[in-house]
């Protein structure tokens, strides 16, 4: 299956979105600062024919030795990697390499309904690996906003399902008491040794709950509340009388996982960031978003 561009050309749109804005100090995702050092090692290559979504600036990117395949009948590696959505930082062939740019990216196709340039399968992408030192905005988490008067080298993390920029979030060890199982409505409540850093919503992984009777408690799960170190989450109802001594809870899309990054600026509001319409293939400008400046 391969990434495509929507496109509806001769149609036309009225207004000036986001150009009548309060203030105009802000960020837009996915782009760089034209640092004389690191903008030289702009590095350019080809969409996965296997991706299914199309490619914009600001997305964690992974960067593959081409594979031309049997007969030669893919892109000449003289064209660059092949590059794709990361889906982890390490531990796979889709590891985090860098962040995809809409520098100098003239290829993108943009239309009046998808104004974001948008790039499918096969088409040129380009990218900052890590290394560079390129200074990148990114969409980001506006709780981050907590890191400003902190250290640059504070731990944060990559979500590879929404892709922006999230707090780290270690594993959290499930406490020896407190925990339960309402066999009822299936709602799990869990007492972790410390209070849980996420909201609910988050994407959770419950792995290796000790007791008696655990069936159907471990898994990926939605977090429903959170009470400092209590948080809940919705499994199978009527799965019989269990008792929950002990477990992991991993915050999921890779929180759990510091990326090597170092965050020079937080901005909450007023930045551009991309919304994509999976239904319409259409690729808007978000004005009120959420940017953070990394150093990779």
């Amino acid at each position: 299956m391969s990434a495509n561009v929507t496109i509806a050309p001769y149609q036309t749109t009225v207004g000036n979105a986001g150009l009548f804005n309060v203030s105009s100090v802000g960020l837009r995702q996915g782009t760089a600062y034209p640092d004389p050092s690191s903008r030289w090692r702009l590095r350019g290559g080809i969409l996965a024919n296997s991706e299914t979504l199309p490619m914009w600036g600001g997305v964690g990117v992974y960067m593959n030795v081409p594979n031309r395949g049997s007969g030669n009948t893919g892109p000449s590696t003289t064209l660059g990697v092949q590059m794709g959505r990361a889906t982890a930082l390490t531990g796979g062939s889709k590891n985090l390499a860098g962040f995809s740019v809409f520098d100098q990216a003239y290829a993108m196709i943009t239309s009046p309904q998808s104004p974001v340039p948008l790039a499918g399968s096969l088409n040129h992408v380009n990218a900052y690996a890590f290394g560079s030192q390129a200074r990148i905005a990114v969409a980001c988490d506006p709780i981050l906003a907590d890191l400003e008067g902190g250290p640059i080298g504070a731990s944060v993390s990559w979500d590879f399902v929404n892709q922006l920029l999230v707090p780290y979030l270690a594993a959290y060890t499930v406490n020896s008491t407190g925990s339960a199982y309402n066999n009822t409505s299936g709602i799990v409540s869990l007492t972790l040794t410390t209070a849980y850093g996420g909201s609910p919503g988050d994407s959770i992984v419950v792995s290796s709950l000790t007791g008696s009777s655990i069936s159907g408690q471990n898994g990926t799960y939605t977090v429903l509340s959170v009470s400092g170190d209590v948080i809940t989450y919705q499994a199978a109802a009527s799965l019989g009388a269990t008792t929950i001594t002990g477990g992991t809870v991993t915050p999921g899309s890779g929180s759990d996982v510091a990326i090597p990054v170092e965050v020079l600026d937080v901005q909450v509001t007023n930045c551009e960031t991309v919304s994509y319409n999976p239904t319409t293939g259409f690729a808007t400008w978000n004005f009120n978003g959420a940017c953070a400046i990394i150093a990779i």
